[in-house]
C-alpha cells in the first residue's frame, strides 16, 4: 500500500482528501503544519507528499525548501495544493521539484488522477547538460539541479562518453560549441544503441527561424532560449519528459488506463457522493435539533423532481444540490443556530448571510457549478419577497424552487429549538397557503400530493431520517 503524507492547515480540505484517497487504497497520514510534516517525514518513509501552498506560519515553499536541505528526505515526490490564484505563478514550486499541482477544493476525479500520475513518475529524472561555457553550466545547474539529477559535460566528446557510461533521461544541448557543434552531437547520440529516441532539448541564445527548423529536422524535441526564463524552461523540459515516458510505454499505459478508468469511474462517483454527504453531515452537526435535515430535504426534493418527470440523471443532480443547500451555515456561530428564543434583527441578518456564504463556497467547484444554485436561492420566494436577490417566479432556478418547498416542509415537520414538530394538517395548510406567494404553485401542489399520500405522517423529520421510494 502506497503511503501519502498530507500537509495542510485547512482542516476541511484535509478531511476530504484523506477520505477520498483512503477509499481508493492509499494510506494517508495528515499534518496541519510544515514543521509537523517535516518531523513525520523524518520519522517514516512516504511515497508522496501533498503539500498546502499558502499555509500560515511556514508556508509550502519554505517547507519544501527545508525538506530539500535534508538529505534523508530531500527526494520525496511533492504535489502542491493551491488555490486558482496561487497557480498563476508556479516558478519557485517547480524549481524546488514539485511534480504537479492540485487546485483547491480538491475533487475526487482530479485528485485521484494527479496522485496516481505522481506516484508513477520516476524519481528525479537524469538530465545531462552540455555546454562549453562554465558560467552557463553553473547557471543550468542552479536552475535545474533541485528538480533533476543533473550531470554536466563541457564538450560534445565528453557528452558522448557520459552517455555511454550512463544514459540520461534527457539532454540539454548547447547549439554553438567548438570542435563539435550541437547538431553533430545530436546525430552521434542517436547512433548510440538504445539512444535512438533519447530526447534532446537545445539551448540557444540566437533567435533564428532557419536554425530552429534545422534543430527540429535533426530530431530535437524542443529548444530553450538563453537567458532562461525559469518557469518556461522547467515547463518545457517537464513536457518533453512526460511525452517521452508516455511514448516508451504507450500501449501498456493505454491498456492500464482503460481498465483503471472503468474501475475508477464507479469509485469516483461513489466518492463524490460521499464527499457531499460528509459536508452535509458537518453542517447538520452544528444544530442538535435539525440533525439529518440536509438529507431529508434532499430526499423530499428528489421525490418532488421524480413526480415532475425528471430523468434519473436530473434526480441525482437535484439530490446533491439539495444536500448542500445549507452549507453556508458552516460560517454561522453555533450560539445563533441553536438559540431557543426569537432571533434579534442582527442575528437574523447573520442567519440570512448563509445563502451567500454557501454560494461562495460552492461556486469554487468549477467541475460541478450547479451545486451553488440551491445554496444561494433556496430562500427566494415566488412573489419576489425572498432573499438574497429578490428573484421572482420562473426567474428563480427550478431546483431552488423545489428545495424551497422541501426545506420548508422539513422545517415544519421537525422538532426545533423553539418548538416541536407541527401536526401534518397544519403543515399542509401552510403549504397550501404559500402557493403563489412563497412557493411555486406547481411544485407546492406536488408537495401537497406527497402529504396526502402520507396517511401515517411517515415524512416526519422529528422521527429521524426519512427515506422515500425512488
Amino acid at each position: 500500500m502506497e503511503k501519502i503524507l498530507l500537509v495542510d492547515d485547512d482542516e476541511m480540505n484535509r478531511m476530504v482528501i484523506e477520505m477520498v484517497l483512503s477509499e481508493v487504497g492509499y494510506k494517508v497520514v495528515s499534518a496541519s503544519s510544515g514543521e509537523e510534516g517535516i518531523a513525520l517525514l523524518s520519522d517514516a518513509r512516504f511515497d508522496l507528499l501533498l503539500l498546502g501552498f499558502g499555509m500560515a506560519g511556514m508556508d509550502g515553499l519554505e517547507t519544501l525548501e527545508r525538506i530539500r536541505e535534508k538529505p534523508e528526505i530531500s527526494e520525496i515526490k511533492t504535489v502542491f495544493l493551491m488555490s486558482a490564484s496561487q497557480m498563476a505563478d508556479t516558478t519557485e514550486a517547480l524549481r524546488l521539484g514539485a511534480i504537479d499541482f492540485i487546485k483547491k477544493p480538491a475533487l475526487p476525479g482530479p485528485l485521484i488522477g494527479t496522485v496516481r500520475h505522481a506516484l508513477l513518475t520516476q524519481d528525479r529524472e537524469s538530465v545531462l547538460a552540455v555546454d562549453d561555457e562554465p558560467m552557463q553550466l553553473m547557471a543550468t545547474e542552479e536552475l535545474f539541479g533541485i528538480r533533476y539529477r543533473l550531470r554536466c559535460a563541457s564538450s560534445g566528446a565528453e557528452a558522448l562518453e557520459e552517455i555511454k557510461r550512463e544514459k540520461p533521461d534527457l539532454i540539454l544541448l548547447d547549439y554553438h560549441m567548438p570542435e563539435m557543434n550541437g547538431l553533430e552531437v545530436l546525430r552521434r547520440v542517436h547512433k548510440i544503441e538504445g539512444c535512438e529516441n533519447l530526447p534532446v532539448v537545445f539551448l540557444t541564445a540566437i533567435d533564428d527561424v532557419d536554425m530552429e527548423a534545422e534543430i527540429f529536422k535533426a530530431g530535437a524535441m524542443d529548444f530553450i532560449s538563453k537567458p532562461f526564463v525559469m518557469q518556461v524552461a522547467l515547463q518545457r523540459i517537464r513536457r518533453v519528459l512526460e511525452l517521452k515516458h508516455l511514448q516508451d510505454s504507450l500501449q501498456d499505459e493505454v491498456n492500464r488506463k482503460t481498465r483503471a478508468l472503468q474501475e475508477s469511474n464507479q469509485k469516483i462517483k461513489k466518492l463524490s457522493n460521499q464527499v457531499i454527504r460528509a459536508l452535509a453531515g458537518a453542517i447538520d452537526a452544528k444544530d442538535s435539533y435539525t440533525n439529518g435535515h440536509s438529507i431529508r430535504v434532499a430526499e423530499y426534493a428528489r421525490e418532488i423532481a421524480r413526480r415532475l418527470g425528471k430523468s434519473s440523471m436530473e434526480l441525482a443532480e437535484v439530490y446533491n444540490i439539495a444536500l448542500l443547500h445549507d452549507v453556508g451555515k458552516i460560517g454561522i456561530p453555533i450560539t445563533i443556530i441553536n438559540k431557543p428564543g426569537k432571533l434579534s434583527e442582527e442575528e437574523y441578518q447573520i442567519i440570512k448571510s448563509h445563502t451567500l456564504t454557501g454560494y461562495e463556497i460552492l461556486k469554487a467547484i468549477s467541475e460541478m457549478p450547479e451545486l451553488s444554485i440551491g445554496a444561494r436561492w433556496h430562500h427566494e420566494r415566488f412573489d419576489g419577497s425572498g432573499y438574497p436577490d429578490g428573484m421572482m417566479g420562473a426567474d428563480i432556478p427550478e431546483v431552488a424552487r423545489i428545495i424551497c418547498v422541501a426545506d420548508c416542509y422539513d422545517a415544519m415537520s421537525s422538532d426545533r429549538s423553539y418548538r416541536k414538530a407541527l401536526p401534518q394538517s397544519i403543515v399542509r395548510e401552510e403549504i397550501e397557503r404559500g402557493k403563489g406567494t412563497q412557493f411555486d404553485p406547481r411544485i407546492a401542489e406536488v408537495m401537497l400530493q406527497m402529504i396526502d399520500d402520507d396517511k401515517s405522517y411517515k415524512m416526519n423529520g422529528s422521527r429521524g431520517q426519512v427515506v422515500l421510494n425512488e
